[in-house]
């Protein structure tokens, strides 16, 4: 008698379903056959293969004498600055000395060197085998400021960042006021630019060289002290129109002095009217 073979026998003693491997069972009833499964470790081995032998090429650099930063050879070269005084950039990277080039962090050497105060910008590379090179741009002081609140005169860099005082760089600067000990860096940017803008109105006929205070306290009324024919004059220059009102004093004060007498203050922030507020107390020569 024959054995009747049932579609479920026939599928079980199939070849090509004997080979086959499912996969658990899902919604979606995919199944990965054999030959992709091989092919998917082998690319796990050959991930593996070159991740071990990264590590050891890495172990190779670290342990080469010909990329061994010597303590008897000039490996690191700072530039930039200007006239400043570039070990204290040098001294970040005592750590690295003696140590195999590729294990330098040039990233967080980077990161070190921009926390001084002065530094505005950095660049620091890697020159193989051997050596490592760093630029660095420092900030320019735009004033003196004493700060209401705080001990010290300091001076102000374009960014708001504070600097601390040094003779070299703080000689001749003008006096920046309005800024408290506890104004945030976005506040002391914004009176830094403000700053920037009113020296820059003042400049027309050289005016600026005669500025000594600017007071930014009020960011609608920028205030300038400044000598004029011997005299300090207060002029209240608002905060548009800068240069213009500069100009109005100038065109304007030695008339107000022959017609008035010696000018003591000026509001230039009114169209068509300038209060003058005169200096009775002296004379009108210096």
């Amino acid at each position: 008698m024959k054995k009747q073979v049932t579609g479920e026998d026939a599928a079980a003693e199939s070849p090509d379903l004997r080979r086959a491997w499912f996969a658990p069972a899902s919604d979606s009833g995919w199944q990965l056959d054999s030959a992709h499964a091989r092919k998917v470790l082998y690319a796990g081995c050959l991930l593996a293969l070159l991740a071990v032998a990264g590590w050891f090429a890495r172990q190779g650099l670290l342990r080469a004498e010909a990329f061994r930063l010597s303590a008897h050879a000039e490996w690191l070269t700072v530039e930039g600055g200007g006239s400043r005084d570039l070990s204290e950039v040098a001294a970040l990277f005592e750590p690295d000395q003696g140590q195999s080039l590729a294990s330098v962090d040039i990233a967080e050497r980077r990161r070190q060197v921009l926390s001084i105060p002065w530094v505005e910008e950095a660049r620091v590379a890697k020159i193989w085998p051997d050596r490592v090179r760093v630029f660095v741009r420092e900030r320019v002081p735009l004033a003196l400021v004493p700060i209401a609140g705080g001990e010290a005169v300091r001076m102000i860099a374009a960014d708001g960042v504070l600097l601390p005082y040094h003779s070299e760089y703080g000689e001749g600067l003008p006096v920046l006021t309005g800024i408290d000990a506890g104004m945030d860096l976005q506040a002391r940017r914004v009176r830094a630019e403000f700053f920037s803008a009113v020296m820059d109105a003042c400049r027309v006929r050289r005016f600026s060289e005669s500025v000594s205070e600017v007071n930014v306290a009020d960011l609608e009324n920028a205030v300038v002290l400044a000598k004029h024919d011997g005299r300090l004059v207060r002029l209240e220059l608002g905060h548009e129109h800068l240069r213009h009102r500069v100009e109005i004093f100038l065109d304007g004060v030695d008339s107000w002095r022959s017609a008035l007498g010696p000018v003591k203050s000026a509001n230039l922030r009114l169209e068509g009217q300038i209060p003058v507020v005169l200096d009775l107390t002296r004379s009108s020569k210096p």
